[in-house]
């Protein structure tokens, strides 16, 4: 049971393109089919995908860049079917970030079946994932509640959106985060202020709980940094993480 997981494919060869988009559509996926990494963010743009099957070779496009691209701003899966077989380019493909990799030709059982595994790491990853911990606070994402020391914090309600990207900052561990990466939907249009719009609407209702340890800094041209200071940034230090610590 896939729970109706969209698929974006990204593939320059009409015919294989169609073919695959009507096997995984029979198999109950919600199919975007895309020929290069433009048309892959205009989908994304329409669409939260939950996984890429992307094609190595795309003309004049180097997909090893549109995989590391994919990896880097989103938090998309990514399977990568292509027709090279030698050793160094499933290595690439897979130090790129990638899920998995599969060679042409395929049956189309074996692909479904590594959808089936990824989409399954994915969840788990998720769950996991539902609960994180910076210094003495706690998100739970599943109800998008905030918690210190245990206890709720008064007052602080966020919306599924404001949990994600909350979550995100709080999983870096004061690491600066991109905007793309916050977005969740790949690379931001020039002028998009939505997520600064969900930046503030996250402080403000920090301030308003009572909460002014736990800070979200501007990362000049890159994105935001979410901090502990005070009493809380020196229990953390305590724990031997370097609060201080920046991965832009």
């Amino acid at each position: 049971m896939n729970d109706r997981a969209s698929i974006i494919i990204v593939e320059d060869d009409q015919r294989m393109g169609s073919a695959l988009q009507r096997n995984l559509a029979k198999s109950g996926y919600q199919v975007i089919l895309t020929d290069s990494s433009q048309t892959l963010r205009q989908a994304f743009r329409k669409t939260e995908a939950d996984l890429v099957l992307l094609d190595l070779n795309l003309g004049n496009e180097d997909g090893i860049d549109i995989a590391r691209e994919l990896v880097t701003t989103t938090s998309v899966a990514v399977i990568i079917i292509t027709g090279r077989m030698e050793l160094e380019d499933r290595i690439e493909g897979l130090d790129a970030g990638a899920d998995d990799y599969i060679v042409k030709p395929f049956a189309i059982d074996e692909l479904l079946a590594r959808i089936r595994a990824v989409l399954r790491r994915r969840a788990l990853d998720n769950q996991s994932a539902g609960q994180m911990e910076f210094g003495p606070f706690r998100l739970d994402t599943t109800t998008q509640t905030l918690y210190r020391n245990g206890a709720s914090a008064a007052g602080l309600t966020l919306t599924e959106t404001e949990a994600r990207m909350l979550g995100i900052l709080l999983r870096q561990h004061s690491r600066a985060v991109s905007r793309e990466r916050l977005s969740n939907r790949g690379p931001t249009e020039p002028g998009d202020r939505s997520i600064d719009v969900h930046v503030g609407n996250i402080r403000r209702k920090l301030r308003e709980a009572g909460i002014d340890d736990l800070v979200i800094y501007p990362v000049r041209g890159f994105g935001y940094r979410l901090m502990l200071e005070g009493k809380a940034a020196i229990r953390e230090d305590a724990t031997g993480d370097d609060p201080s610590t920046a991965e832009a």
